[in-house]
């Protein structure tokens, strides 16, 4: 694409030359509207933490959650449970750990993406709400679907 005074220009690598300046701007961007935030986050004890929990049955791995905790956040990336070992309780308990992890390390929210044929009827059935999604994410008509809930208690 060509335009008057600059032009566009595909590359493949994200370490072609340009894409650290790119980097860099964003950064000296966020450091002057949120230096706050910036701040926390590149202080070593705020660094993204890996939160894994598995589930076995003698010696065999029968379900898992991978996820990380940053900041005030729990992140799961993936969670399931091997199909002969479902609705036997195993994602709730481990989701519950790792919420329960989650809070004693300080987070207070929680966020998961899933695809509507995935599992969000048992992320709302554990208090999530979905707050975005995105129609026909995998271009066969399944939307992904985008869930979060508060970990704290609500006081009375």
């Amino acid at each position: 694409m060509k335009t008057t005074g600059w032009t566009l220009l595909q590359t493949e690598d994200t370490s072609a030359p340009g894409c650290d300046l790119v980097r860099q701007w964003l950064r000296e961007h966020n450091w002057a509207v949120n230096p706050a935030f910036m701040e926390k986050w590149q202080q070593p004890e705020n660094a993204a933490r890996p939160l894994i929990l598995l589930a076995h049955s003698g010696d065999a791995v029968v379900g898992g959650l991978l996820a990380e905790t940053q900041l005030s956040w729990l992140r799961i990336s993936i969670m399931s449970v091997h199909p002969d070992w479902r609705s036997q309780g195993i994602g709730a308990a481990l989701l519950a750990e790792a919420e329960r992890l989650a809070l004693e390390r300080g987070c207070k929210y929680v966020y998961v993406d899933t695809m509507d044929y995935q599992a969000p009827r048992f992320y709302l059935s554990h208090g999530f709400q979905i707050v975005g999604q995105i129609p026909d994410w995998d271009s066969h008509g399944h939307s992904k679907m985008y869930l979060s809930k508060s970990l704290l208690r609500p006081t009375k």
